[in-house]
Order: C-alpha cells, then structure tokens, then sequence
C-alpha cells in the first residue's frame, strides 16, 4: 500500500484529460472503449484490471486487496483512485477512459478530491434492463454469476449506487448518453459523434500533404508491427495498448476511415482499389503521418506497414522516423512482454 501512495504522489499534469466511461454489465463498455481507443488515442484503464493485476503483482498491497476481497469487503476508494493515479502518471498518453468507475457517489467525491481532476465528460451507455438479461444470458459459456437472479441483482446495485453519480454529472451538462441496445457497429457511430468534433479535422488530399509537412517530434517512438495472416498481430496489438500505453495505428483501418469520410482523397483511394492499383506508399505514409501529428501521444504501434522495401525506405525518407524496433508476430510464437 506504501508503494502505491508514495507513486502517487506526484501531482498529474494539468493536460491530462479524463473520460469516465459508465453503463450496466453487458452496455457493451468494453468493445466501445476498445473502438475510441483505436480511432481517437485514448488510453483505456479498467479499475477492476487494475486491481486484478496488483493483486497478480504478489505486491503488499495486492495481498492486502484480495485479503479484503475474500473476506467480502470493499476495497477502499483510495487503494483504488491510487492505482489509477499512478497508471496516468506513467503513461505517456494525456487522454484517458477510466472504465467502470467511479461505482457510487463516494467514489467520485473522493476521485476529484485526490487527484485535483474532473472529468472532461462522462459516456453514458444506456440500456434497458431487459436487453442487458438478453445479452448476458446469451454469452453464458458456463460462467456462475451469469444466470437471471444474480444478472437482477447486479443490475440493481449498479443503478442504486451509479445513478447518483450520472445525474451530479448531468447537472453540471458533462453527461453524453449513449443509446446501447442498438447493435454494436451503430453505437460506435454514435459514440464517434461525441469523439470526433474533439479529435478529428476535416481532410482532403491537399489537407493530408499540408498537415502532414509539420515535423513530428524528436521523441515518437514507432514500432512496426508484421505478420502473416492470422498471425494475432491485432490482438497483440491490443495488449500492447491496454498494458504500455502505445497508440495503435492500422495503415488498412486509416485507408478504409478515408474512404468513409467521402473526401477528394477518400474518392480517389477508392477509385485505385476499385481499379486494382496499389495505393501509393505516399499516401498512405502521409495518413499515418497525420495520425501521429494529431494524437497526443509519442509511442505509437503501426501495424501491416510497411507491406515491402519501397515502403520502408520512404517511410523513413517522408517522416524521418526510423522505428525503435520491429515485432515480429507468427503463428507458432506471439511474445511481446519481453520487447517492451
């Protein structure tokens, strides 16, 4: 616990920004966080992964948390504000989700209280009670705490202790409701409605070339990402996210997201693919250029680029960037603790 506190102690950058993400289990918080942080550069942290991996740490503190969770307790506010203080201070990122918390009114008080920070807004998902047991019964795969008393139950503490805290948050004009009984793919256009006047700038082709000649700071790391086929590369990618921090940046996903924006440079990307041409490396380097002048962070995964040399060379040539390593992902072997 000493440790913790002593980490804590730090003050947070002012810059920071924080994102508190609510909604009843099985609101489908997880995917959606996992879509903003793919499309907007936010680092997700989960209050219960982070509880969970202290507790896996073997740490004083992480003993005394499933000491107190065996026993049935609570653990307290702090231990919990603690360990998400300290994940912000040691991350490199200065956007935030903090998924899952605060639970109930105590948990906010005490949040703002101990790390000075209100939250820029809170993502609502709203979804009724009825589609929440729909969903939850359907992904039953043998999981005890998943059957229709306990999912009532756990949906009732949920709105008797979280309610409180969206509606002190409503009062002050931060909450952003979501409607999450629409399917998956719809939900995040809605949620992208909330992100996007914040985060994104409108693009064309003459727009890409021209923010893209800034200069990218001396301090981005990159690292490719390369793999076959079904190699796991976006899966590991994933992890990376969640436990170092790294904005990942996917050459395909930049492509199709121009495409969809319907811009001159969208057109005429998807008129070469419909012409079987290849999109030319520039183009490409140019969006994932872009994407890192834009995004607040300096650590960034670029996943399936580059496909050849003709690429690699002029990716190096266009940024100036020489990547810090390449992570290799195969079918046989997918290690990527040991090369962060």
């Amino acid at each position: 616990m000493g440790s913790v506190v002593a980490d804590s102690n730090k003050e947070i950058s002012k810059n920071v920004r924080v994102v508190f993400v609510l909604g009843g289990p099985g609101s489908g918080k997880g995917s959606q966080c996992a879509n903003i942080v793919e499309h907007f550069g936010y680092t997700h942290l989960s209050a219960g992964d982070l509880l969970r991996a202290e507790i896996k740490s073997g740490s004083e503190n992480g003993t005394m948390i499933q000491n107190m969770i065996k026993e049935g307790k609570i653990v307290p506010s702090e231990v919990t504000i603690k360990l998400l203080q300290r994940a912000i201070q040691e991350n490199g990122n200065d956007k935030f989700l903090i998924d899952g918390f605060p639970r109930n009114e105590e948990n906010r008080a005490a949040f703002e209280s101990v790390t000075g920070i209100s939250p820029e807004f809170v993502l609502f998902f709203d979804c009724p009670e009825e589609e929440l047991e729909r969903r939850l019964l359907g992904r039953n795969q043998g999981r005890e705490d998943d059957n229709i008393e306990t999912i009532r139950k756990r949906f009732k503490v949920y709105m008797e202790s979280s309610l409180p805290v969206i509606e002190y948050y409503n009062s002050k004009g931060k909450v952003r409701k979501i409607d999450a009984a629409k399917p998956v793919e719809a939900v995040f256009e809605d949620v992208k409605a909330v992100f996007a006047p914040l985060h994104e700038k409108p693009l064309t082709m003459g727009s890409v070339v021209a923010n893209s000649n800034k200069e990218i700071s001396k301090n981005v790391r990159v690292v490719f990402v390369l793999g076959g086929p079904g190699s796991g590369k976006g899966s590991q990618c994933a992890n990376i996210v969640e436990h170092f921090g790294y904005t990942h940046l996917s050459a395909g996903d930049l492509l199709r997201a121009e495409i969809k924006s319907g811009s001159e440079n969208g057109t005429m990307i998807q008129n070469m693919i419909k012409e079987g041409k290849i999109v030319p490396s520039e183009v490409t380097i140019k969006l994932l250029q872009r994407a890192i002048q834009e995004n607040g962070n300096d650590k960034f995964l670029i996943d399936g680029f580059p496909r050849n040399e003709e690429n690699r060379a002029a990716f190096e040539s266009v940024t100036g960037i020489s990547p810090e390593f390449v992570l290799f992902s195969t079918a046989q072997k997918r290690r990527w603790r040991g090369a962060f």
